[in-house]
């Protein structure tokens, strides 16, 4: 697909799979709006893509997980007089602990930005898209969504939010020529997981760069869902689905308290 003449905003844009749909898209030639925390890493990226993919590249650091940030996230696209024509809603935190023994703050910054931050984008960016009869969003979920995980209960739940939200929105605009897209991964060898308490082999998890193709392909495809990676990743979203639910919900804390064991 050609993106040429369109400018996509990806959240989380610093690293993994947000860095290769900056590297891809902007490969196709879209303009690119980057945002993260990490202003260092989003310049040095962008410069790279400014260089060999000869495309505009606005950085814009924010921490998501603060309201104000997503405001003036929005308000600084508008002064720049910035259009969006693909949001790519990949930014997230995942928090593998038993949520009690978890600090209330560090819970809801997973809220804040899963969820939170994803609504408030999709609100402010998609009416230009929907007056213009183009453009779309991709909201990156998970197969943690399927299924509720002890030991990971707020992130499965956001996870099951962004999925729910994604499919629903997308009906909404089915006639306006605003496409939504949900992608549903699985374990993908990312700053994410190496952030974070749960030990998982390499050859267990996806690649950023197969994954992010297969997401822009259904993106291009007009799906409202995609599976990317491994099939045993689509496999698993089918427990959750047919499996007694007192049944999946221990199996699933099962899974989540070996990947915790040190």
């Amino acid at each position: 697909m050609n993106y040429k003449g369109t400018a996509a905003l990806i959240t989380g844009a610093s690293v993994g799979l947000g860095e290769e749909f900056a590297r891809q898209l902007a490969q196709q030639g879209a303009d690119l709006v980057l945002v993260a925390r990490s202003e260092e890493k989003l310049e040095r990226l962008a410069n790279e893509l400014r260089e060999y993919a000869g495309v505009e590249v606005t950085v814009i650091p924010a921490d998501l997980s603060s309201s104000g940030a997503v405001k003036r996230l929005v308000s600084e696209v508008r002064n720049r007089g910035l259009k969006i024509n693909l949001l790519v809603n990949n930014a997230g935190l995942g928090v593998f602990e038993n949520f009690l023994e978890t600090p209330l703050v560090k819970q809801m910054n997973q809220v804040d930005v899963n969820v939170s931050a994803v609504v408030a984008l999709t609100h402010a960016f998609v009416s230009d898209m929907i007056a213009s009869h183009r453009g779309g969003v991709i909201n990156i979920a998970s197969t943690a969504g399927f299924q509720p995980l002890a030991g990971a209960a707020v992130y499965a739940a956001s996870k099951a939010f962004v999925l729910f939200f994604s499919e629903a929105l997308s009906l909404e605009l089915e006639k306006t020529g605003v496409r939504v897209l949900v992608a549903c991964p699985g374990p993908v060898a990312t700053q994410f997981y190496a952030d974070m308490k749960p030990r998982l082999e390499a050859k267990r998890m996806d690649q950023p760069r197969p994954v992010v193709t297969e997401v822009l392909r259904a993106f291009e495809h007009r799906k409202r869902v995609v599976y990317p990676g491994k099939i045993t990743g689509r496999l698993s979203t089918w427990g959750g689905r047919l499996m007694p639910r007192n049944l999946i919900l221990r199996l699933a804390a099962g899974t989540v308290k070996k990947l915790n064991q040190n």
